[in-house]
């Protein structure tokens, strides 16, 4: 309501003349009811600035959050290689011998060049051919499996890589060695590219840190490897920590992807050669990891978080291992690997193909095979190719040889 009062006189303006002129001013007294219409109306405009910006907003940009499941240490390999016949194998441009592995260059370690002993396995044609009978109707079969070292989030080289292959997703089986998201600009579309191709995956060092990220923005349990007890805790991030910002952009889509990552994937038969050579009848057991391997302990009793990481055993027993190489007695555990593995009898040896170790560069060891060649840095993109091959005897037969070769893309 409004009140008229009498003005002061020292403080109002006169209009008028004479003694009879009053002047007047209007004050407003908010009435009781309405001054508690006013305080409702201002906790409502509150309380909905709160849920907008604490709850709509966050809902709205912040993707759906997924619970983690355990990460398998150990898998098979879903898939099995056909031979290949001449006219097929040209086609795929793999005829020709030339490999990529001189233009990145690899080292040359004294190791490598041990000769190979005349007791190795030959296979012999029926034994293959059963062998490789049974694994063929158990298993989808492809033409190609196509091993790719780090990609680290390089989304544009990835793409120029599988251009280069002549990548067919009905025909060939890639498989990433690990940290394929982190440090590179497009990590996201890395993962898209993944799920939409059914490209497979080995889990790596950095896909453990985005995922403990993202437990940590989402509040969910930390995590975990199957079968393994948990860690105790992870270290608080930052919003610029890359792996922080990176986990908070994850769709659910996404995390599923990266938790069906697995520590170690048997890979079945894979050549067995001498690093001048691309393949032949002979072959092993071939085992995919991001890090390494010890190589007195079962796949199975392996540490799983040391296999994301390893870069070195430490002697002289070399029955730890580090990834620090300047650590003292450090050795590169590839070495050591490819050592052993000589020691060991023909049908128990492995191949490991891995990443993890752009700072050594390719390494290609008869038991041991590193194909991370730097890219997140500017070096190379590199895969190694895996084929069977039909080959006619004079008896009218055919042997199946077992072959590979170095693919890379500058970055």
């Amino acid at each position: 309501m409004s009140v008229k009062k009498p003005l002061n006189e020292d403080s109002c303006q006169v209009y008028g003349e004479g003694d009879d002129d009053y002047f007047y001013e209007e004050e407003y007294v908010i009435s009781k009811s309405a001054k508690v219409t006013l305080f409702g109306l201002f906790i409502c405009i509150c309380l909905g600035c709160i849920w907008f910006f604490a709850i709509f907003l966050p809902d709205y940009f912040i993707p759906e959050a997924r619970d983690l499941e355990g990460i398998t240490k150990v898998t098979d390999l879903k898939v099995a290689l056909i031979p290949l016949n001449e006219g097929r194998i040209k086609q795929l441009g793999l005829w020709d011998e030339s490999s990529d592995a001189h233009d990145i260059g690899h080292d040359d370690e004294k190791l490598d060049n041990d000769s190979e002993s005349d007791d190795e396995i030959e296979i012999g044609e029926s034994d293959s051919e059963m062998e490789d009978d049974v694994e063929l109707n158990q298993k989808r079969t492809v033409e190609r499996l196509i091993l790719i070292g780090d990609v680290h989030g390089h989304y544009t080289k990835l793409r120029k890589l599988l251009r280069k292959l002549n990548f067919n997703r009905r025909t060939d089986h890639v498989l990433m060695l690990g940290d394929f998201i982190a440090k590179g600009p497009d990590s996201i579309k890395v993962l898209e590219f993944a799920i939409n191709n059914k490209i497979d995956c080995i889990f790596g060092n950095h896909e453990w840190y985005v995922l403990q990220n993202y437990a940590q923005f989402h509040q969910l349990d930390a995590p975990r490897f199957a079968n393994e007890k948990p860690d105790i805790g992870i270290e608080s991030s930052f919003n610029e920590d890359p792996e922080y910002l990176l986990a908070k952009k994850l769709q659910p889509h996404h995390v599923d992807y990266i938790n069906s990552c697995s520590v170690i994937k048997k890979l079945g038969k894979v050549p067995l050669h001498k690093r001048n050579e691309d393949g032949g009848s002979k072959y092993s057991n071939g085992v995919a990891v991001h890090g390494g391997l010890r190589w007195d302990l079962p796949f199975e009793e392996q540490d799983s978080e040391k296999c994301l990481e390893m870069r070195s055993y430490i002697g002289p027993d070399f029955n730890e291992s580090t990834d620090d190489p300047f650590e003292e007695n450090a050795v590169s555990w590839s070495k050591i690997w490819n050592k052993k593995q000589k020691e060991f009898s023909n049908k128990d040896t492995h191949v490991v193909y891995y990443g993890h170790d752009a700072r050594r560069g390719l390494k290609l060891k008869k038991y041991a095979k590193g194909l991370d060649t730097g890219c997140y840095k500017g070096g190379h993109l590199t895969a190694m190719v895996l084929w069977n091959e039909n080959v006619p005897t004079s008896k009218g037969k055919t042997n199946i040889l077992h072959k590979e070769k170095i693919v890379s893309v500058s970055c």
